[in-house]
């Protein structure tokens, strides 16, 4: 992930509760919010990783295909936000945002 890429992400702003932030997330975002939270059980790292090993030809355990977005700069700056929060950037997702 480049610094490039990364300043042309939205700043979260941690002061902003979870759901004006998530309220405020393209929908491909938010459906990547809901793809960590009920494939990987919330763990940002275990999704990293399973991108990680997708594009590097290893098994892994389910394809994120998000057109138009990079899902490991999200990760990293949804899981900063997380962080900086102390919180859950979704408590209960909405099933239907997981379809493509």
């Amino acid at each position: 992930m480049s610094s490039e890429t990364m300043s042309r992400l939205p700043h979260l702003d941690a002061a902003l509760p979870p759901d004006l932030v998530l309220a405020g997330l393209p929908a491909e975002v938010r459906r990547l919010v809901t793809i960590v939270t009920t494939l990987y059980g919330g763990s940002w790292d275990d999704c990293a990783e399973d991108i990680r090993r997708r594009r590097a030809g290893q098994p892994y355990l389910y394809r994120i295909d998000l057109a138009g977005i990079d899902e490991l700069a999200w990760l990293h700056r949804i899981r900063t936000y997380v962080l900086a929060r102390g919180e859950s950037l979704a408590a209960s997702p909405a099933p239907a945002e997981i379809r493509p």
